[in-house]
């Protein structure tokens, strides 16, 4: 299992170990930023899911997106920063910046998936200011628990992060799907996408090892 973990994490992260927490020695199948990024996600998908704002189709409002926009930049500005050299950044960092992109990702996988431009989209996804404290108040979880240095939290903190990929993956492929063949049905699109993100992890996976095999 930490094999396959490490195989599809690949597909997305350098896995470079200074990037990557630890716990009890065994390295983090993604490296940090990348953990924080789609642990957000996870983290966001349940929130929509248990809120019942998964089948959502109402953009957010302009006040709403500026705010998830503004919470998109100390990643970007971190990333780009310490890679030009400007300053020096750490994992904790990667981590928090990480998160705070991931988090409203799902909100825009949603809305495309569920719009419908012939009818009115009128079930909103996000609802008020109080969805996005929320989203907020629930990444100090990980945040917090990634510190604790026993074998259960890399388990699951590696599986909802990795996990999380072909699921990204194959809701994507699953909207380019529906949106080219609408006549295909919910099924067939699913296992088609399914199979595209098969193909498409285990090729990146491969050119990842070949290529980045030296910084590991």
């Amino acid at each position: 299992m930490k094999n396959l973990l490490f195989f599809l994490g690949r597909s997305v992260c350098h896995q470079i170990p200074e990037r990557s927490f630890f716990i009890q020695n065994l390295q983090f199948p993604l490296c940090a930023r990348c953990t924080g990024i789609y642990t957000g996600m996870f983290l966001s998908f349940l929130y929509l899911f248990i809120s019942n704002r998964y089948k959502g189709n109402k953009p957010p409002t302009i006040k709403h997106l500026i705010i998830m926009v503004i919470l998109w930049l100390p990643m970007m500005i971190d990333g780009a920063s310490s890679y030009l050299g400007l300053r020096d950044t750490n994992n904790a960092i990667r981590l928090i910046t990480g998160l705070l992109f991931g988090i409203f990702i799902p909100v825009f996988i949603v809305l495309i998936r569920n719009f419908d431009a012939k009818k009115n989209n009128t079930k909103p996804i996000i609802k008020n200011y109080k969805d996005i404290v929320c989203m907020l108040l629930i990444l100090i979880i990980p945040m917090l628990v990634i510190n604790l240095n026993h074998i259960s939290i890399w388990w699951i903190l590696s599986s909802v992060s990795v996990l999380t990929i072909p699921f990204i993956y194959i809701q994507i492929f699953y909207i380019i799907l529906k949106n080219i063949f609408s006549s295909i049905k919910k099924g067939q699109a699913y296992f088609i996408a399914s199979l595209f993100s098969v193909m498409i992890m285990v090729g990146l996976s491969i050119i990842n090892k070949l290529l980045l095999a030296g910084f590991r």
